[in-house]
């Protein structure tokens, strides 16, 4: 066990890398002897043993004495811990808010297998592929209304089959039924008429 790590002590460290504190990301990062391999300290893979750790305070060292990179956490490209592939995925969410994406149209875009794609957006955005996309569409349906689209509509040129399950959706992301948008939007339009009078 070596500390290694200017003015943070062996303790703080210990507490940090067993508690997944992203917030001493970059301050210090974990070598494990046993696997060779270096993570950031919110690493979510299991926490190592003492007696097989080495905390040292620059990825360079980690690199120096031979240790690589975990592919969990990307400690090697830190601080740019995306996955090339995810600007990919992003980018097709967004130009598929009109239409749900399969599992299969997704690894295509990415270039990965579905279970990397599940477990990053897991580990990282709380979430599944599926519920981050559902999510965009219908903050999507939400600015449609916003502009007076009505509900229906705006359910299905966001990708839903059924006006029932968007409502459902809706009311499970805001907590209010799709049916406030117009109504809010119609008390604006009406008091900016009268302010205009």
């Amino acid at each position: 066990m070596s500390t290694g790590s200017g003015q943070l002590s062996f303790d703080e460290m210990v507490v940090a890398m067993r508690g997944n504190d992203a917030r001493y990301d970059g301050q210090f990062f974990v070598c494990v002897r046993s696997t060779g391999i270096f993570c950031l300290p919110s690493c979510k893979a299991k926490a190592p043993k003492l007696d097989r750790v080495q905390f040292v305070p620059v990825r360079e060292d980690a690199l120096r004495m031979g240790f690589r990179g975990c592919m969990r956490c990307r400690a090697e490209f830190y601080p740019d811990t995306e996955p090339p592939w995810l600007i990919a995925v992003l980018d097709h969410f967004q130009h598929r808010l009109g239409a749900k994406i399969g599992e299969q149209e997704l690894t295509r875009h990415a270039g990965v297998d579905i279970s990397t794609i599940r477990r990053y957006f897991r580990i990282y955005l709380n979430t599944t592929p599926m519920a981050y996309h559902r999510k965009l569409r219908i903050s999507r349906a939400r600015e449609l209304m916003e502009e007076g689209t009505d509900f229906v509509t705006a359910a299905y040129e966001s990708g839903f089959e059924s006006p029932s399950g968007f409502r459902d959706a809706f009311v499970r992301e805001y907590g209010y039924p799709p049916g406030r948008v117009h109504a809010n939007r119609k008390d604006r339009l009406q008091t900016r008429a009268e302010s205009d009078r």
